[in-house]
């Protein structure tokens, strides 16, 4: 037992000795919080908010610095003692650690955040909040397809149209969007008319009517009421028999349709597997009351956003007609600085996290992001370097 104690003493009085050794030597013990907090330490714990963060410090004696230091904007801006108070604010060093930070500094976009009403009241709605959380907002958003969607009239108006909601949210409606035809067909009123007659949902999903309608020669005879010698061919026989599509044939909406431009893009929609499911959706039947609802499909934004799956999954869990029926939504796509914001949804992170609210209620901040030097200077990388690595104080000891 007198040996263990022994021991144990000799083993305290080397590391005392070490530790010792290593202070004289210029030596500094620096142990972040995360070891702190797994060591047993009481009163630590690692910081939770951007604990994954890295930021590598700038080397101060580094060209890169020099040249900041030389910066016309930074020359003006450090005169200003609203600047080297802001930047030495806690709330201001923690924003510029946000993962949306860079990309709404690199577009001026603090300035559009805190003074853009456009921009400020659209990240106010509860509406578009819950849309820019999702993955696919973020996708679609990133191109214009939804800002150019905003903006069309015709799309604005048809959202009034009875029964719409249901077919904006239906996949076998939007899924029709693919074909390169249904453009065409859109804005036709003989197939408004055949859309909202009693036979054709019965007559289209038929498969053997697809068949027909990619068939040149049947059809043909078809046109024509030879329904004699469509009916001797196996494949229509059935079909041509079928009182519902005796009288489609022979409607004025169909015979007007055959003779038109538009009937290429009709057999094509018409003919196709996806509009045959669209027939067999409740969809249709909403269709049915209301074939005017077809003509979104002229809708150049709507058709192209609607190719993408993304879109038809918006749709289907309301945030798209949530947002679009918004007044602000529209106000925004028309303002070249809110527009911004349509295209970089991630940024409404930023502007709800309470360091950039605490910032909005400072006259400091309102003013200099009003200043095109403090926007400018907010752009270079390594002055946004510094800041994120806490290395500020310095260089306002460096500079003044």
């Amino acid at each position: 037992m007198e040996k263990s104690r022994k021991t144990l003493y000799l083993i305290i009085a080397v590391v005392v000795i070490a530790i010792g050794g290593y202070y004289l030597l210029g030596g500094k013990l620096n142990m972040s919080s995360s070891d702190a907090a797994g060591s047993g330490i009481d009163g630590v714990s690692p910081a939770s908010k951007y604990s994954g963060a890295q930021f590598v410090a700038v080397d101060l004696d580094g060209a890169e610095v020099q040249q900041l230091l030389q910066n016309n904007d930074f020359q003006k801006l450090i005169q200003d003692k609203n600047f080297r108070e802001l930047m030495k604010s806690p709330e201001f060093a923690a924003l510029s650690k946000s993962a949306e930070y860079s990309s709404v500094t690199q577009q001026e976009g603090l300035s559009a955040l805190a003074i853009d009403r456009p921009t400020r009241e659209l990240v106010e709605t509860k509406e578009f909040t819950e849309l820019a959380k999702t993955s696919e907002f973020a996708e679609l958003s990133s191109d214009g397809k939804l800002a150019d969607l905003s903006r069309d009239e015709n799309f604005k108006q048809l959202l009034g149209q009875p029964n719409m909601e249901l077919l904006l949210k239906s996949a076998e409606f939007n899924g029709i969007a693919v074909n390169p035809n249904v453009s065409r067909l859109a804005t036709d009123d003989n197939f408004k008319a055949l859309l909202k007659s009693a036979e054709f949902g019965p007559v289209v999903k038929n498969e053997s009517f697809e068949r027909l309608l990619n068939d040149q020669n049947a059809m043909k005879l078809a046109k024509s009421g030879n329904f004699t010698q469509v009916a001797k061919e196996d494949a229509y026989r059935e079909l041509a028999t079928d009182p519902n599509f005796q009288k489609l044939m022979k409607s004025s909406a169909f015979q007007a349709i055959s003779k038109s431009d538009s009937y290429t893009a009709f057999g094509s929609v018409v003919g196709s597997s996806s509009f045959r499911d669209l027939v067999k959706s409740n969809a249709f039947v909403a269709l049915n009351k209301n074939p005017e609802a077809f003509q979104i499909f002229a809708s150049d934004a709507y058709t192209r956003l609607a190719k993408n799956p993304g879109f038809s999954k918006l749709n289907s869990d309301g945030y798209m007609t949530n947002i679009v029926r918004n007044p602000t939504y529209g106000t925004c796509a028309s303002s070249v600085i809110c527009g911004k914001l349509l295209s970089n949804p991630s940024w409404v992170n930023l502007a709800k996290s309470a360091e950039f609210n605490s910032l909005m209620a400072d006259d400091k901040f309102v003013r200099l992001v009003n200043d095109p030097s403090f926007n400018s200077l907010l752009k270079n990388e390594t002055f946004t370097q510094l800041i994120q690595a806490d290395q500020y104080k310095k260089l306002e000891r460096m500079a003044i």
